[in-house]
């Protein structure tokens, strides 16, 4: 196998030309142009062809079009010897293409073939998206038996992601990646032309009571194309995009990407579709280059090295020009720079579509311009770039404009500087006046040339598990965490200070023997100590938790929508947390022993402070856990300090070291259910409270023995874990809004 990419040879005639990987090849009248020709039908920059983990040819848009095999070319990999026709699919101009060195082939008929992006693969898949080594294929009587390798991103069948294994035949086609292959016969063979093209199909969709928000929307955009949809408010300008991104199903018409159904098919392309919301949903407290390598440790598969990784995220930096600000922390950013870097997550995986929502919501003018400017140039390079957008004052760089009326009726599909036809005016003003009361001028709108092809119904295959990317995912998460915690001074010192003022506030319990508990007098003292040590712990485990996942919310809807586990982000929270509230508890009772004095004799523990600190650790953890689910609960950051505020009240209450809640029916039973009350008794044990006297309540769980502590610490671990799986189902079904 090779180790070096190929060069590129243009045939024309009897001239050739010779390219390396670094170069952008463009064919066409232009002077400026690498392969000139003098037919008139050929456009002036006809052909762009560029190595991206592979050579890509596209038609840049051209007038007559480029031809392969009597197809219509928008976008091909070049595998190895390609002919394309210009202008004419008959007698057009023909242009070569060819690899060298050229691929290997097999000689003889394998019984095995490896898929992946190493050298020492049978089949080398050139894409970031692809492992090392993704796939086997072992031959069978009946065809091929398909194993997943363990890849990041599985195996798509004829659109559907296979679950560890499947057999596959002649015909069957297999996604790794971006990049489709069919099985044929002793091998497998790049599927014919790519045509990398969003076809939306009289698109209707409608609400529940019975509101239309989109109405027979007819939609094709090809790659190199910047097309915006632009319209008054409540035109469905968002609803179509989320039509357009598979988020929602219309209830009438389809739309198809690269040949596929997106919706019924959505495996398919899920990573060939890049997404940049409204909001800039990066953590701020990052650095470009720290936020950006860290995406592209989740998205990309585990198997890229740490160098190849660097790579990815330093060409994406020069492609949206942030590299003299890659070590700048967001937040430090202009608008428009931190729309670039919102923008360069999804260009990681090198998505062949991209789609914006509001990019330029709330930049002046300027920034604006900068912004389409960059967005022309990413649809230039050969992606489809789709925009919804309320500023217009830049749609010039556009190469069609979408207008959709109230109601998301289509009255406009064509270049923008053919609006005067339709309406009569190219005052953006005027038109948005006349959409939104109904009125337009001009002929209907012209229905684009559908470029969808209907594919055969597929067999269906059940999902993959995704739990063996949890452990990767896991360890990626906690070092962005701890990175964030690290990063905001003000949290971290909060964090830090907020045990030594607990711990001080034990000098306000009047007394001077601390938890020695001696004699009936100083167990008073004691339980007053052991309230405040644990209601305390309580409150900051809940208060590291409380707005934790309400926070972040937005920035992990979009991360499970490339990929990421919901169970990994509920493992990385617990393990970030679990070293946090150790800390944390070892400030506390480091501080408490060295105002008050400390327990005397332990239960279990050698040490005695070493047993009231494993109390107080699993108290603050379990109720983090609280805190953390109450944040996956709640719909806003503002209603989380109110659920706080209940739940460390609630704990104080029944605790039982406040209020007596021994023998009391009901009371007792709601206690059980707070970590405060198992963590005061863990504490209670250690110290021997009922020991002395005191005229305590004689609670058992408050004994001096090794079952009652086992069986405080056994079920805060217990509630830790619950805690845990419940926080991990809540973040698997939280939706947006």
């Amino acid at each position: 196998m090779r180790d070096r990419a190929p060069e590129l040879v243009v045939r024309l005639g009897a001239r050739s030309w010779r390219f390396g990987p670094d170069s952008t090849v463009l064919i066409g009248r232009d002077d400026e142009c690498d392969v000139q020709l003098d037919d008139p039908r050929v456009s002036r920059r006809h052909l762009r062809i560029g190595y991206h983990d592979g050579w890509i040819v596209r038609d840049t848009g051209s007038a007559h079009g480029s031809w392969i095999d009597r197809e219509r070319l928008h976008r091909s990999p070049v595998h190895d010897r390609l002919t394309i026709r210009l202008a004419d699919a008959a007698d057009g101009q023909t242009v070569e293409l060819a690899l060298d060195p050229p691929p290997a082939r097999h000689v003889g008929r394998p019984d095995v073939l490896t898929v992946g992006r190493a050298a020492d693969n049978d089949v080398v898949v050139n894409d970031v998206r692809v492992s090392r080594h993704h796939a086997r294929l072992d031959r069978r009587a009946d065809g091929w038996l398909l194993r997943d390798l363990g890849s990041r991103n599985g195996v798509v069948v004829n659109g559907v992601l296979v679950a560890g294994e499947a057999v596959v035949t002649d015909g069957d086609r297999l996604t790794f990646g971006g990049t489709d292959l069919v099985v044929a016969g002793d091998g497998l063979m790049p599927a014919g032309t790519s045509d990398a093209t969003l076809v939306a199909d009289d698109v209707r969709y409608t609400l529940p009571n019975g509101r239309v928000l989109l109405a027979g929307v007819d939609l094709t955009v090809r790659p190199s194309e910047l097309v915006a949809i632009v319209g008054p408010s409540g035109a469905g300008k968002s609803t179509l995009l989320k039509v357009l991104t598979g988020a929602l199903r219309p209830d009438t018409g389809a739309v198809h990407y690269d040949g596929y159904d997106l919706h019924d098919e959505y495996a398919a392309v899920r990573g060939r579709i890049g997404l940049v919301p409204q909001d800039d949903l990066v953590h701020r407290l990052l650095t470009a280059r720290q936020a950006l390598r860290y995406s592209a440790m989740l998205r990309l598969p585990g198997d890229t090295g740490p160098a190849a990784r660097r790579d990815i995220v330093d060409a994406t930096l020069a492609e949206l020009g942030l590299t003299e600000h890659a070590g700048t922390r967001v937040a430090r950013l202009s608008g428009g720079q931190r729309k670039r870097v919102s923008v360069a997550l999804e260009l990681l995986t090198s998505p062949s579509l991209l789609m914006l929502d509001e990019p330029t919501s709330g930049l002046d003018p300027a920034l604006d311009r900068q912004l389409m400017t960059t967005l022309r140039n990413i649809a230039d390079a050969g992606r489809a770039v789709v925009v919804v957008t309320h500023n217009v004052a830049s749609l010039d760089q556009c190469d069609t404009v979408v207008v959709l009326a109230p109601g998301g009726i289509p009255v406009y599909h064509g270049p923008p500087g053919r609006l005067t036809d339709r309406f009569g005016t190219n005052d953006w003003a005027d038109v948005f006046a006349m959409v939104a009361s109904g009125v337009t001028a001009g002929p209907d709108p012209i229905r684009p040339e559908s470029a969808a092809t209907p594919r055969p119904t597929r067999r269906a295959m059940p999902a993959p598990p995704g739990g063996h990317a949890v452990a990767r995912q896991t360890g990626v998460l906690c070092g962005r965490h701890a990175r964030l915690i690290v990063a905001d001074r003000g949290y971290a010192a909060f964090l830090t200070a907020l045990p030594v003022l607990l711990g001080l506030l034990a000098l306000a319990v009047p007394g001077t023997a601390g938890l020695r508990n001696a004699n009936a007098f100083e167990a008073v003292e004691a339980g007053q100590i052991l309230v405040l040590v644990f209601v305390g712990a309580a409150f900051m485990g809940g208060a590291a938790g409380a707005r934790e996942v309400i926070g972040e919310r937005d920035i992990l809807l979009r991360e499970r929508a490339a990929g990421v586990l919901p169970a990994a982000y509920a493992c990385a929270k617990v393990l970030v947390f679990a070293v946090v509230c150790a800390v944390q508890a070892a400030l506390l009772v480091a501080v408490l022993v060295a105002v008050k004095p400390g327990p005397s004799d332990g239960v279990l523990l050698p040490g005695p402070t070493a047993e009231l600190l494993v109390a107080v650790w699993a108290t603050a953890l379990a109720s983090c856990l609280l805190g953390l689910l109450g944040s996956a609960l709640v719909r806003s950051a503002e209603q989380a300090m109110p659920v706080l505020v209940v739940t460390v009240m609630a704990q104080l209450v029944l605790c039982g070291g406040m209020v007596p809640v021994t023998g009391r029916v009901v009371l007792a039973e709601l206690s059980w259910l707070f970590p405060a009350r198992w963590g005061y008794a863990a504490g209670a044990g250690t110290v021997d409270l009922t020991g002395t006297g005191g005229g305590l309540p004689d609670d058992w769980l408050w004994s001096h023995g090794l079952g009652p502590w086992a069986l405080a610490i056994g079920v805060l671990t217990a509630t830790t874990a619950v805690l845990g799986v419940l926080l991990g189902v809540r973040i698997r079904r939280t939706r947006a809004g």
